[in-house]
């Protein structure tokens, strides 16, 4: 069983869609983070692939499931596309999607030519809805992946001190 969920943990750390570029990131920098893969819980990850071109796993690191969580990791890799072909579109799309749900402000923590790392902070959401993620959007040759840190309480400032480590740690291979 654990060999198996090994084998899938590693498989989804490095999902994307079928043009070959991986996403890597050292999920040993957050403790809890590394304590959900090495449980071997097939319960705290939700991996959906049912779209080759959008594919998403969601980790819970605090909670009961990933249907059932107060803090997560959520790794998206997609295809470019019409809509969204680089960073700074997909970086909008989220902005706007979060103003959308709820009143939202955003920040920027770091930039460079490939990614974003910015800040959400929300209030007034509707149930379910995370006040607080940290997302790195990272263009590869042929894909955009996001890591997103969301947390549906206040994270502590160790929480996202680990979170930031994580997301500056990712890589395209």
């Amino acid at each position: 069983m654990k060999l198996r969920l090994a084998l899938f943990v590693g498989t989804l750390l490095l999902a994307a869609p079928a043009n070959a570029e991986r996403l890597k990131f050292d999920h040993r920098l957050s403790p809890p983070l590394k304590a959900v893969f090495d449980g071997g819980d097939p319960a705290m990850i939700d991996f959906n692939d049912k779209n080759p071109r959008y594919v998403t796993d969601l980790i819970a690191i605090q909670g009961k499931s990933a249907k059932d969580w107060i803090e997560a990791l959520l790794i998206v890799a997609r295809t470019p596309d019409k809509k969204v072909r680089t960073v700074a579109e997909w970086v909008a799309e989220l902005q706007a999607e979060g103003q959308r749900r709820c009143a939202s402000q955003f920040r920027t923590l770091a930039e460079d030519p490939a990614s974003t790392t910015f800040e959400r902070r929300s209030s007034g959401c509707a149930s379910g809805y995370p006040p607080v993620a940290l997302y790195r959007v990272v263009a590869g040759k042929n894909s955009l992946f996001l890591l997103g840190f969301l947390h549906k309480a206040e994270p502590s400032p160790q929480e996202e001190e680990q979170w930031r480590a994580v997301l500056a740690s990712a890589t395209i291979d």
